[in-house]
């Protein structure tokens, strides 16, 4: 065991592709691991060029050759092309597969330990699924999780360390590997007892990223309970505890229409939707309750009528707020079932002037302070000074709540969002400091046709009433709303220019 133990401890001073090919020298003359079948230089069909990948609403052909570091499309793009999430899909999974094993000494970004916990329990299930049973792809996959298990993304933390745990976990159990197997579960129980807040939503408090790793859990809980080798009947009503809570917590922040809101990092069709966890959920016997909303900062008010997510709590995780818009009291609006306010949305990780305005206060349904944002995020995945918000009413009709984010401005903004009855909405803005300059600003979703008349917004489902003390000015303009990664739709967006308080009345049209 303590020689065992040093030569893993030796693979964390190795390059990636080293630790590959350390690994996989030692597996050569392993029989525990000799399946038989799939030879890369003879017994696995071709791939039939030209072959397009399609991801994040970006396509790309390769010709003769697939290049598993295509970089033209930015980091995201290349880690999705190296997650194999499409293998069931494809009548030339097995191809794909060994192509990739093929290039292993030119790999770059796929060999990072994000991708890699994605991919070797992608190949897990394809192979599986459909019964295969390779040698090749087997010792393949037994160095990437040695690769994996010497790089762990403590640095990073987050969903990345989160999916590391419960990839080592699974692999683990796939090989029967003890070590993996304790270290696994050990930084599984961690990350979930840091990540997952008492509400049961995650830290990074993204509902498509919740979505992302409640599908992971369910995997994790799946395999535990069908695999012999594990006998931790308390690891498996601990899995179980944590799974049951982030389902609680998806069905509450979950709208009628079942999509949920696309808050901080968010984008529609990178995860699976709360309709298909809770059918995947339900073969396990899970039962879901809405939660009572708290720690995670989110809230949901409903009436027959209207569907209200709102936002009253920290941008993120104090040291990990990379995921995080400067969104403070922002909120989503449904109408009868349909989108009506929304978030702009997340279209781009790359950093550039798109990503720097999907992240700021001015593309979010709140006030912004001289034009500044609440919270100070800069670069991609970076914030600095954070708004802090302190809640004054928390009822199921009524919530009010002032934060700081501008305080070194002088200013603090107050925000109470009230259910006057089943159909009327009011939103009441009030300020510390009314010599500032602030503007209102409301998205709606592309579908909703808007009209104005002096102070009133008017569309086909609710019509909106703004009321100040001074005279206002209600600017109809267009913003692009993502829909997607690289995919945005032509939509309206309502801004006032403010310095006292203002009312905001929202009635549902009969």
């Amino acid at each position: 065991m303590a020689t065992l133990g040093l030569y893993w401890r030796t693979l964390r001073h190795l390059t990636p592709r080293q630790v590959i090919y350390q690994v996989w020298n030692r597996l050569r003359s392993r029989p525990r691991l000799q399946w038989g079948g799939g030879d890369p230089a003879g017994n696995v069909p071709g791939i039939p060029f030209p072959v397009t990948f399609t991801f994040l609403n970006q396509s790309v052909t390769f010709t003769d050759r697939i290049d598993w570091n295509y970089a033209a499309n930015g980091k995201l793009w290349t880690y999705t092309l190296n997650y194999f999430e499409q293998l069931n899909e494809s009548e030339y999974g097995l191809a794909l597969i060994h192509d990739f094993i093929r290039q292993t000494d030119a790999l770059v970004d796929g060999l990072e330990p994000y991708p890699t916990s994605l991919r070797v329990l992608n190949w897990r299930a394809f192979l599986l699924h459909d019964t295969i049973r390779d040698s090749v792809i087997e010792r393949h996959l037994y160095a990437q999780t040695a690769l994996l298990h010497s790089r762990l993304e403590y640095h990073l933390g987050g969903n990345h360390l989160l999916e590391n745990a419960c990839a080592l976990t699974i692999m683990a159990i796939h090989f029967q590997h003890r070590l993996w197997f304790f270290e696994g579960i050990n930084l599984l129980r961690a990350q979930l007892d840091e990540q997952i807040l008492q509400d049961g939503g995650h830290y990074e408090r993204s509902p498509v990223y919740h979505q992302l790793l409640t599908d992971r859990l369910l995997d994790v809980y799946s395999v535990l309970m069908s695999n012999r080798w594990v006998n931790d009947q308390n690891l498996i009503r601990y899995v179980q505890e944590k799974t049951a809570a982030m389902l609680d917590w998806l069905v509450s922040v979950t709208f009628r229409d079942g999509s949920v809101p696309m808050v901080n990092d968010a984008a529609y069709g990178v995860a699976p939707t709360t309709a298909e966890l809770l059918d995947k959920a339900k073969t396990l016997n899970f039962r879901p309750v809405p939660a009572l909303l708290s720690d995670s900062g989110y809230r949901m008010l409903t009436t027959p009528r209207f569907e209200l997510f709102i936002d009253v709590g920290p941008v993120g995780p104090a040291h990990q707020p990379g995921h995080a818009h400067a969104d403070t009291f922002s909120f989503v609006l449904h109408v009868d079932g349909k989108p009506f306010v929304v978030d702009p949305g997340t279209s781009t990780y790359q950093i550039g002037e798109q990503r720097s305005w999907e992240r700021s206060t001015a593309a979010h349904n709140t006030v912004t302070v001289a034009d500044k944002n609440s919270s100070e995020v800069w670069s991609g995945f970076r914030v600095g000074r954070r708004a802090q918000v302190r809640i004054l009413v928390d009822t199921p009709h009524c919530v009010e709540a002032v934060h700081d984010g501008y305080a070194h401005l002088g200013e603090y903004h107050t925000r109470q969002w009230k259910f006057v009855d089943d159909a009327t909405l009011s939103i009441y803005d009030s300020f510390y400091n009314n010599n500032l300059t602030k503007k209102s600003n409301l998205y709606f979703d592309h579908c909703i046709s808007l009209t104005t008349q002096q102070n009133v917004v008017k569309s086909m489902d609710c019509d909106i009433l703004f009321m100040n003390e001074q005279a206002l000015s209600v600017n109809l303009s267009n913003y692009n709303q993502a829909v997607g990664f690289n995919f945005t739709r032509l939509a309206s967006r309502v801004t006032l220019d403010i310095s006292t308080a203002l009312t905001a009345l929202f009635t549902a049209r009969l």
